[in-house]
């Protein structure tokens, strides 16, 4: 523990010891901690030897940003305010009567600070006692002294008079200091320790009798100090109590809100630790999220087959001048856009199943250029740069829509006040010296899709992070943070990677690589049926749980010349075959299923009927027939909701596909 002579904190003993308001409070919170303290004095400041690490602790110093960053400071245990001193007979009554006037200091590193910033003109005359400084005035070398109170408390009292003249205290309480235990970082943790046993003797009503050590100090000071210190003591439960309160509100309402982020001034540990368990608790978040967006879709999407399925077998039924047909087809209409929302839904929770086909990013940019027009508004001036030749990659379009309206939705809130936003796509060859060092990308042709504005732009920090989950620089309100993080999930999955290229003031570009495929491929699309699927024939077995999309899908069956059998779940199916000795040619089978799923229940049929053609369906697939999201390429797959023709058209495919 270092110490020098900084009356009335820390002075000589008449044994040639260490003594002083500070120096007491730390040997007795030591001694209370059972810590061992060897102090060594040391003749320059206690910056220094901090920063030197010629020692490990300094029983007060003053809390400023610049020191924190060179060493450790614990949470304050004594706060005071400054003043001037000045002679009795000079004509300084007020501060700003010494706005231009030489004013004497001793503590360098924090007199000059605080001085300026009450008194910007005045020149500072720094002396190494505060002895030396107060001669000075009372000499009229300078026109006052600047100091701490109880520095000056101390000083005064030890004077042995001012030149035949006294000093008058101007008193400043517009500048206080506050300060706590100084330490290199490696011994933080034993001055922390030392800072809380001060606390705890202060909650215990100990600091009076080792004040009264020193006669100057009054109660006043010793309540000003339990106060300090009992108001560290009330925010660290405060700060506790609104964590765990926020934790808990998170937790029922399937962590939706998102965690404030407490930033206080506290030890580097702390902060990396707080920061760990944020990121936990996002993870969390995120994982709880997708599990309610996949069982909400699933089960929405059984009830909009139905809906949807026997709307269109109604539309079919009724004539064009039949005055149902206008109320039915509105909710024909309104089935097909919930089942939109349903998908997006799917795609927040990265539950949807996806079949990567070749598109061209020109077309599907162009597509949405009417679309995203209207989403950012006259005062965004939206451009278009395509390339020349097809720009051909293997992906799902609905994705690669999704990726477009996110970076743009981005660049449009970028620019408040209005900008450029430009949108462009170009063929690219990336060599092995581009791919160096980077295993996300592969050498070779790809296609370059970019999103440039002219908006605020971003710093390094906030480039590090954009693409984390639920990190976001707009207001709690205002967006999730998974826009970004959801468009990185997607270029992955896709095979590709992003760069983003933007500095404050300059706006912002992303750039996403996606691997080329050959223009010839696009022809490579799969063949659908034109009009109404014709009818069929063959047995098809309906697995189905919901009992109102069971009835559904069987009589839309039937009505296309199909015989149908139903069961509710895997073992009433195998049940019913082992009963039905005629042959089965199909499997209509739900993928969630109570027991066993729809690919459990599919495999063991056809260990016994190898024969029999499998269809999925599903709202999701909770990666059961998919890897990822990503179709395998074997399943006959017909996502929920459908109607009467796509489920007869998707039989006959199978069928045909079968024979």
């Amino acid at each position: 523990m270092g110490w020098m002579i900084s009356p009335p904190f820390q002075v000589r003993g008449d044994d040639g010891k260490p003594a002083g308001l500070s120096v007491a409070l730390v040997d007795e919170a030591a001694r209370r901690r059972g810590i061992s303290l060897e102090w060594v004095f040391w003749p320059d400041s206690s910056e220094s030897a901090l920063k030197s690490k010629s020692v490990d602790l300094w029983p007060l110093i003053t809390i400023t940003p610049e020191r924190l960053q060179a060493f450790y400071i614990s949470e304050p245990y004594l706060e005071h305010e400054h003043c001037f001193l000045v002679r009795d007979d000079s004509r300084f009554r007020e501060i700003q009567d010494l706005a231009a006037s030489s004013i004497g200091i001793s503590n360098v590193a924090i007199d000059t600070v605080h001085l300026r910033s009450v008194l910007p003109s005045a020149t500072p005359v720094a002396r190494p006692l505060i002895a030396s400084v107060l001669d000075d005035t009372c000499s009229g070398r300078t026109d006052a002294a600047f100091m701490d109170r109880y520095t000056a408390i101390s000083a005064l009292l030890e004077m042995r008079g001012c030149r035949g003249g006294t000093l008058r205290w101007i008193g400043v309480p517009q500048v206080r200091s506050r300060l706590g235990v100084g330490a290199t970082f490696e011994t933080r943790a034993v001055a922390q320790a030392l800072r809380d046993e001060i606390g705890a003797m202060a909650a215990e009503g100990r600091l009076a009798a080792i004040f009264g050590g020193w006669g100057f100090m009054s109660g006043q000071n010793v309540a000003s100090v339990e106060a300090l210190l009992d108001a560290q003591r009330r925010e660290t439960r405060l700060v506790a109590a609104t964590a765990l309160f926020a934790f808990l509100f998170a937790m029922t309402c399937w962590q939706t809100i998102r965690l404030i982020r407490e930033r206080t001034r506290t030890r580097q540990a702390q902060a990396e630790l707080r920061e760990s368990q944020e990121r936990y608790i996002q993870a969390q978040k995120l994982e709880s999220i997708g599990r309610l967006a996949g069982g909400v879709a699933h089960d929405f999407n059984n009830l909009l087959t139905v809906i949807n399925g026997y709307s269109e077998i109604a539309l079919g039924k009724l004539a064009d001048s039949d005055p149902l047909r206008a109320p039915i087809n509105e909710v024909r209409k309104a089935g097909e856009r919930a089942a939109q929302l349903t998908q997006q839904l799917l795609a927040f929770g990265r539950k949807q199943v996806i079949r990567p086909r070749p598109v061209d990013l020109n077309s599907v940019v162009q597509e949405c250029e009417k679309m995203f027009s209207r989403l950012v508004g006259e005062d965004i001036d939206l451009t278009n740069r395509l390339s020349q030749q097809p720009a051909m990659v293997l992906a799902d379009p609905s994705q690669i829509h999704q990726v477009l309206m996110n970076l743009v939705v981005n660049a449009r809130d970028a620019m408040p006040d209005g900008g450029r936003l430009l949108i462009e796509t170009a063929l690219v060859e990336i060599d092995a010296a581009r791919a160096a060092g980077r295993a996300e990308i592969t050498p070779g042709p790809v296609v370059r899709l970019s999103v440039s504005d002219t908006g605020h732009g971003m710093d390094e920090r906030t480039r590090e992070h954009i693409f984390e989950p639920f990190f976001t620089t707009k207001g709690l309100a205002e967006g999730t943070g998974l826009g970004l993080a959801t468009v990185y999930g997607i270029v992955k999955q896709s095979h590709g990677w992003i760069d983003v290229y933007s500095s404050p003031g300059k706006g912002a570009r992303f750039e996403i690589f996606l691997p080329r495929i050959a223009a010839e491929a696009a022809i490579a699309k799969p063949t659908t049926s034109q009009g109404a699927p014709a009818r069929g024939s063959g047995t098809v077995l309906v697995v189905e749980d919901e009992a109102e999309v069971r009835a559904f899908a069987a009589s839309a069956l039937a009505s296309y010349g199909y015989r149908v059998l139903e069961a509710a779940d895997g073992h009433d199916a195998l049940a019913l075959l082992d009963r039905h000795t005629t042959p089965v040619h199909v499997l209509l089978t739900d993928v969630v299923l109570p027991g066993m799923n729809g690919r459990e229940l599919a495999d063991r049929i056809r260990a016994s009927r190898p024969e029999i053609a499998v269809v999925y369906t599903s709202g999701h697939t909770d990666d059961v027939i998919a890897h990822r999201g990503v179709l395998d390429h074997d399943v006959a797959y017909l996502p929920k909701p459908y109607t009467a023709e796509e489920v007869a058209a998707k039989i006959r495919e199978t069928l045909k596909g079968a024979g």
